[in-house]
């Protein structure tokens, strides 16, 4: 079951769910609580995506206590810029499944910030790195059950250089995404095939996880 919470740090060209940037609507915790209670028997785990989950640390952290006590395994879908948020829920045993989303190499903060739509994204780049230590860090400990980096891809957003440097530089799970330029926040993208990002995956030398319309969730390498 996932949750979409309202609000996000990122204004991303290709973000699918830019209806939900802006203003924050007020949030009936107790009927989210209640619709949680009723999907029980349908449902394993509870993964929180947005917006940016992270921006609501407080209701992160209540609603993984309830699903925790009710059996259910906890994920978040995240940019990675709010670190301290993660370590805390892992810190106390709320989190199950860590899922970063990295939009460009860290190492160019001024690319990250053209994709992600602000005027300048040194301090989040720091960021976003220090999560991603975090979620190594607690994938050795035994503190998470799943860690995944991942990209979306559109042509002309990344170069094939780009790809392959930050696909290497973190030896966890990585998925490259097939971009879905149909729902985007920008009408001019446009998407890669499934034989353009298995070639990319390739090119890596690695194995990779790849997600396409065509052929949904592969491995490749």
């Amino acid at each position: 079951m996932v949750v979409f919470l309202r609000g996000c740090s990122f204004r991303c060209c290709y973000c699918q769910n830019y209806k939900i940037w802006g203003a924050v609507l007020p949030i009936n915790v107790e009927e989210l609580l209640r619709e949680i209670e009723r999907n029980r028997d349908y449902v394993n785990a509870l993964v929180f995506s947005g917006g940016e989950p992270t921006l609501r640390p407080s209701l992160l952290h209540l609603l993984a206590e309830e699903a925790k006590e009710d059996g259910l395994l906890v994920g978040i879908e995240t940019n990675g810029t709010n670190p301290e948020v993660l370590d805390m829920l892992i810190d106390a045993r709320l989190l199950d499944g860590l899922f970063i989303d990295l939009k460009a190499p860290l190492s160019n903060p001024q690319k990250y910030a053209r994709i992600v739509g602000i005027r300048n994204a040194d301090a989040y780049v720091k960021k976003i790195g220090q999560a991603i230590d975090i979620g190594c860090a607690a994938l050795a400990a035994k503190k998470l059950v799943d860690f995944e980096l991942r990209t979306t891809l559109f042509k002309g957003l990344l170069s094939d250089k780009e790809i392959v440097e930050m696909v290497n530089k973190f030896q966890v799970r990585y998925a490259l995404q097939q971009g879905r330029a149909e729902m985007c926040a920008r009408g001019d993208l446009v998407a890669l095939a499934r034989d353009e990002i298995v070639e990319l995956a390739v090119q890596c030398g690695r194995p990779l996880r790849i997600r396409t319309r065509e052929k949904g969730d592969e491995g490749v390498g």
